[in-house]
């Protein structure tokens, strides 16, 4: 491995390729994870069965994380990055192709189950890729750009899915597209993919880690870091939500027509919009918040956006009139909600780690990332229960603007740095 010097540690030009080897594995878990809710009605007649059927092969993601959260940081902690997060890499490679073996219904739903027991060790890593192999000033980066796979798995499984129904509403071969890419990134990743350079590059990574049971609920005594447990319950859980019930979300967001797509094609154009928001807005604050070495700012500015931003989808209509299409004006909305919420996830992570070390980073990682699918489940249900279709985007507005009051609370990095 090349390496150049830095004032106290050594930065190796391979930490790129072990974070993009990361980030294709992670990529295709979430292609796999959002698969069926690219797809509803067809999957619905396909398998013959339900709506609910078709959300669990989604919502299941977030229901196993919350078991498997701890076992997978344990793992990683024990393991260490390449084969901690291995045994992730190894479920979605296996169970992703097994999910193009049987047309029946129940054993896609165990085979989606096995994929999503591997999210976890994969989620639960981002810290620990950029801890483990970048400098300091490009920690955030990493971490955003880890993030951006994630995202890009997301948007990909949306745009990609719908066109991959050959013949027309068979998933068989896209199932089959899908397993065999996961099947050759776990290949790769396991080959190439090294735990660690020979000399750590920050100052983070160049000290002794022990994962103990006290040392986890120590991250609780952490006032920020429990300030960052909610925003990540709001914000995280916001995404999560959205990603999850996209279809459900159609009759709150009132789609005009345009011609030539269908009312699904447009909305999943619009879920694709945020996406590429937030891609573009992890990389950016990220880079900025590193550049500045400021993590508080930046998340405040998150929440209250995210708050602005989900009452503008609902009341939009009240304050424009004719001189531009209201599907547009969503789609512009939807493209700042993804750039400015999304972008605090890489943001609180790394903050997270930093305020709470030494513990594992995969800890911190772990536990925010577990209470955004708490969050997810909690405001699915919020979508199924509510009558009225603007109560869906009050909550989201309340919520984020709740966790924007709790973000002002905060101390932030300079209260934290080593010395």
């Amino acid at each position: 491995m090349n390496s150049v010097e830095t004032t106290e540690y050594k930065v190796y030009s391979y930490r790129w390729i072990v974070l993009i080897l990361f980030g294709f594995v992670a990529l295709i878990n979430q292609m796999i994870w959002i698969t069926f809710a690219a797809i509803e009605p067809s999957a619905i007649a396909f398998y013959g069965m339900g709506p609910n059927a078709i959300l669990m092969l989604s919502l299941v993601f977030m229901i196993v994380y919350i078991p498997m959260n701890i076992p997978a940081a344990l793992a990683i902690d024990k393991f260490g990055l390449k084969w901690g997060t291995g045994i992730g890499v190894m479920l979605t490679g296996i169970f992703g192709i097994l999910r193009a073996v049987s047309d029946q219904y129940h054993w896609v739903l165990i085979f989606q189950i096995g994929c999503a027991i591997g999210q976890p060790f994969l989620l639960n890593s981002f810290t620990k890729v950029s801890t483990n192999w970048f400098p300091e000033k490009e920690k955030a980066l990493s971490t955003s750009l880890g993030t951006m796979f994630v995202l890009l798995g997301v948007l990909l499984g949306m745009l990609i899915t719908p066109f991959l129904l050959i013949p027309a509403g068979d998933p068989t071969i896209m199932l089959y597209i899908y397993g065999g890419i996961a099947l050759a990134f776990m290949v790769i990743y396991l080959i190439f993919v090294k735990d660690k350079p020979e000399t750590p590059p920050n100052a983070y990574s160049d000290k002794t880690k022990v994962f103990e049971t006290k040392g986890t609920w120590d991250l609780f005594k952490n006032k920020d870091f429990n300030i960052l447990f909610i925003l990540f319950l709001f914000g995280a859980g916001t995404f999560n939500a959205v990603s999850t019930g996209i279809a459900q979300l159609y009759n709150s967001i009132k789609i005009s027509v345009v011609t030539g797509f269908t009312p699904d094609d447009l909305l999943g154009i619009l879920g694709g919009v945020m996406i590429v928001g937030g891609i573009a807005g992890a990389i950016t604050l990220s880079t900025l918040s590193d550049k500045y070495r400021k993590r508080k700012p930046f998340l405040i500015t998150s929440a209250v956006a995210g708050a602005v931003c989900s009452l503008l989808f609902f009341f939009v209509e009240y304050f424009v009139k004719s001189f531009l299409p209201l599907y547009i004006i969503h789609c512009v909305i939807g493209f700042f909600f993804g750039f400015l919420l999304i972008a605090a996830l890489p943001v609180g992570l790394t903050f997270a780690a930093e305020i709470t070390h030494p513990l594992p980073e995969e800890t911190s990682n772990g536990w925010l990332m577990w209470v955004g699918q708490i969050g997810g489940i909690a405001l699915i249900g919020i979508i199924f229960g509510m009558k009225t279709d603007v109560f869906n985007f009050i909550i989201y507005a309340v919520i984020l603007a709740i966790a924007a009051i709790f973000a002002f609370r905060m101390k932030d990095l300079d209260a934290y740095e080593l010395k």
